[in-house]
């Protein structure tokens, strides 16, 4: 009972706001999972697969889509368990075990999913090249994290780890950033166009500079980390 027990003077400001973040985040996830009744099978009067119906099946875009739905929420949701400092500390095991869930589900489903679906994205080659390299940087970044943690280096996989969930992100941040441009009333494919490098783009480079701020702490070897 008492590995459970938290106690008020662990309760900071910092912690607070991170578990409303993350909490806001699964809300959203939440959100996107809503219109996946309309997807199996392909409704394609609704939403996201209007229009698709010409090239869904004949380009193999099915299969990056399915792909992709498959696996980014499962990232989404699993990597929101990872930031949890509680859970790495006091139960490794099952940081490990959603670490194998989270990777397995970002570099065989979504980040290849989404590289596939960038070929027919809404918006022309900008978006075309936006999602492209959205994909390969989450795919890399997640294989790159979870090789520093095979060698133990939990510093490099910390950083890379976080670079891989930021990117991952991107989808409720596009979704929050195209509902917030469309008030300037420009035209719907430049807003899209705008949305799509905002959603990554900017909290990468976010992520980047609090990574410089705040500093790069030693861990040893056999430490955990954040």
């Amino acid at each position: 009972m008492n590995s459970f027990y938290i106690s008020p003077a662990s309760i900071t400001p910092t912690r607070v706001a991170k578990c409303v973040a993350i909490g806001f985040v699964f809300w959203i996830g939440f959100l996107i999972l809503s219109p996946f009744p309309h997807y199996l099978p392909p409704d394609f009067e609704y939403g996201f697969l209007s229009n698709k119906a010409d090239y869904f099946y004949r380009s193999g875009y099915f299969i990056g889509f399915y792909l992709h739905i498959a696996g980014a929420p499962i990232g989404l949701f699993v990597g929101g368990l990872q930031m949890s400092r509680t859970v790495r500390e006091r139960y490794p095991w099952v940081h490990r075990f959603a670490g194998t869930v989270y990777v397995t589900a970002v570099l065989v489903a979504a980040a290849p999913g989404g590289f596939i679906m960038s070929m027919k994205a809404f918006g022309g080659w900008s978006t075309t090249l936006c999602f492209g390299l959205l994909a390969v940087a989450t795919w890399w970044s997640t294989l790159i994290g979870w090789r520093a943690g095979r060698r133990f280096d939990f510093l490099r996989h910390r950083n890379w780890m976080l670079r891989s969930y930021v990117l991952l992100l991107s989808a409720v941040v596009l979704r929050l950033g195209h509902f917030a441009l469309r008030t300037l009333q420009l035209t719907p494919e430049l807003t899209y166009q705008i949305a799509a490098w905002v959603s990554w783009v900017i909290p990468l480079i976010a992520l980047e500079l609090a990574l410089g701020i705040y500093g790069q702490p030693t861990l040893r070897r056999g430490d955990r980390g954040v």
